[in-house]
């Protein structure tokens, strides 16, 4: 069987495999937080839910250092 670079004229970046795994880590906890944060964040107000959580995200990104500059 032919490779994927003789046949298509291309090769896999040696980082692509622990690349792809990182990513579906990533998406995988953001879907986790997301549903905790459905389940238990005010779950009769999502409204109310959603500006909270960005306000408690913005909180969290700003304080390692301070910047609210670095955000935007």
């Amino acid at each position: 069987m032919p490779r994927l670079s003789k046949k298509f004229g291309f090769r896999l970046s040696p980082h692509f495999a622990p690349t792809l795994i990182t990513a579906i880590g990533v998406v995988m906890v953001w879907r986790g937080v997301w549903f905790l944060l459905d389940l238990y964040l005010l779950p009769d107000k999502p409204t109310l839910s959603g500006i909270t959580s960005l306000i408690i995200g913005l909180a969290i990104l700003y304080l390692p250092n301070g910047k609210i500059d670095d955000l935007f």
